[in-house]
């Protein structure tokens, strides 16, 4: 693993090895000769031997990343010629074989180092043999979306889920909030602020069915100011008042039933 500090660049360089880069926090741009690319947690990006490459980390906070270089004739694959790069999602391997990668180098138990080539050697065929099974086919998401929804993953990975301001994913994604909220509604069929607060109404329906905590514990777990605000948010969207939505045997509706709010729910959890 490697930590920046916010702002922190490295010029390009060319190296004659294959290089494995993952964002464990914060995001960086990749500047090439003929391309950009954005990285951040969620995404695999491999950069073959000779091609020219620098990087540059989060301006506004420290960035750590996970990464592997490896000679041309460790790996039996054949390996794309040109950088590349993979989302890492629940219906892939991607992310546990990176976390047990970083694990064996800290760690270092013995045979680790075979262990390690066998890992990489089974990712990178995982990486270089196509589209992967996915829950559902959906088109991919602009740039400035992923680097928007990346960020807020990891805002909302532990509770309370407090509430983010489209100025502040806007700002994540470096675009203007105007441009933010049309790529939003094309994507997900609703403006960023109504669609969030859906998503997290979607987690009290969660809790008030699968847990016994008290409805005024949701609101906060969830991001609402107190009991009364869930209360009239989540009437207004379900039709039902938290209690009665908790007491029914079988709810009848769910913000989910929004295929847009369903889509956006899948990609953040």
């Amino acid at each position: 693993m490697a930590d920046y500090p916010p702002g922190a660049r490295l010029p390009e360089r060319t190296i004659a090895d294959f290089e494995l880069v993952w964002m464990l926090r914060g995001h960086a741009r990749i500047a090439t000769s003929d391309d950009h690319i954005a990285l951040a947690p969620g995404r695999l990006l491999l950069v073959p031997p000779d091609v020219p490459h620098g990087f540059a980390w989060d301006p506004a906070r420290p960035s750590r990343h996970g990464y592997v270089h490896f000679g041309p004739d460790t790996i039996g694959t054949d390996l794309p010629p040109h950088p590349r790069v993979r989302p890492m999602t629940s219906e892939d391997p991607f992310a546990g074989l990176c976390a047990y990668m970083l694990w064996l180098g800290q760690t270092e138990p013995d045979g680790w180092e075979q262990q390690l080539v066998e890992t990489l050697g089974f990712l990178l065929a995982a990486f270089v043999s196509g589209p992967l099974p996915t829950a559902e086919t959906s088109p991919a998401l602009p740039s400035p979306l992923t680097l928007a929804l990346d960020h807020l993953r990891q805002v909302w990975s532990r509770p309370p889920l407090r509430r983010v301001e489209v100025g502040e994913l806007a700002s994540v994604a470096l675009v203007s909030r105007g441009y933010f909220g049309r790529l939003f509604r094309a994507s997900f069929g609703l403006s960023p602020a109504p669609a969030l607060e859906r998503v997290r109404c979607s987690r009290a329906e969660t809790l008030l069915i699968r847990t016994d905590l008290s409805v005024a514990t949701i609101a906060h777990q969830c991001g609402f100011a107190d009991l009364s605000h869930l209360s009239h948010r989540f009437t207004a969207l379900n039709g039902v008042a938290p209690r009665a939505y908790r007491a029914a045997i079988t709810p009848e509706g769910s913000v989910l039933d929004d295929p847009g709010v369903r889509r956006l729910a899948r990609l953040l959890w």
